[in-house]
């Protein structure tokens, strides 16, 4: 969802590095490269290994969730290029959409809200209810099992290295749409195709019956 659907990374990043100042870190580009897609335990224990064990992340957490939280109550986020068209072409088509987030449920549901697109999911599954975050692929399993359908036929949309990594362990095809988070070469090439927008995901997928059937 993050940076694939909405437009949250810019939002979050300077939250991060103001709360970060608070507390005396300076969090390069790279570091955000690495988290990005992760649910919040294993956020946690990247930080707590990056700035050591005394670090008091659950604070530090706290506010800066709460500084983000702010800014998605009072406006939002910006919806990425094409979302619109990705799922009003789904729905018509009746391919079944779900959201695999490694953001809190709370999160997700209210960005949903704010950009009036409750209706186009039909399951949520956030990170913060799996035990193991991607790169695992459990969170994108879940939603297989929660759906009915074989991994092998259903498709991951994603923007992280994380995901992408998420998607080749579950054995199922992936479109990798970029955003600001670097993806390492070999990791990009594990996605069955690029798309630079999610407008662009209809025109390539019309011709590729596999994942309308498994709506049926």
């Amino acid at each position: 969802m993050d940076g694939l659907m909405f437009d949250t990374e810019r939002i979050s990043v300077p939250c991060w590095r103001a709360i970060g100042r608070k507390y005396g870190i300076d969090m390069e580009d790279s570091f955000f490269d690495t988290i990005f897609g992760m649910n919040n335990a294993k956020i946690k224990e990247i930080f707590l290994q990056t700035y050591g064990a005394d670090f008091p992340y659950d604070a530090f957490h706290d506010e800066k969730k709460a500084m983000q939280l702010a800014i998605y109550h009072e406006k939002g986020a910006p919806a990425e290029p094409g979302l619109q068209e990705c799922l009003d072409y789904a729905r018509q088509e009746g391919i079944r959409c779900a959201v695999a987030s490694s953001s809190a449920e709370e999160t997700v549901r209210l960005l949903l809200h704010k950009a009036g697109l409750e209706s186009y999911f039909c399951h949520i599954q956030s990170g913060d209810a799996m035990a193991h975050s991607k790169p695992a692929p459990d969170i994108f399993l879940a939603v297989c099992r929660a759906l009915g359908i074989r991994p092998e036929r259903a498709l991951v949309l994603e923007d992280s290295g994380n995901g992408l990594k998420a998607a080749a362990a579950a054995h199922i095809p992936s479109i990798w749409v970029p955003d600001l988070v670097r993806v390492e070469p070999a990791v990009a090439a594990t996605a069955w195709h690029t798309c630079q927008t999610l407008a662009d995901v209809p025109p390539l997928i019309q011709n590729l019956p596999v994942w309308k059937e498994s709506a049926n």
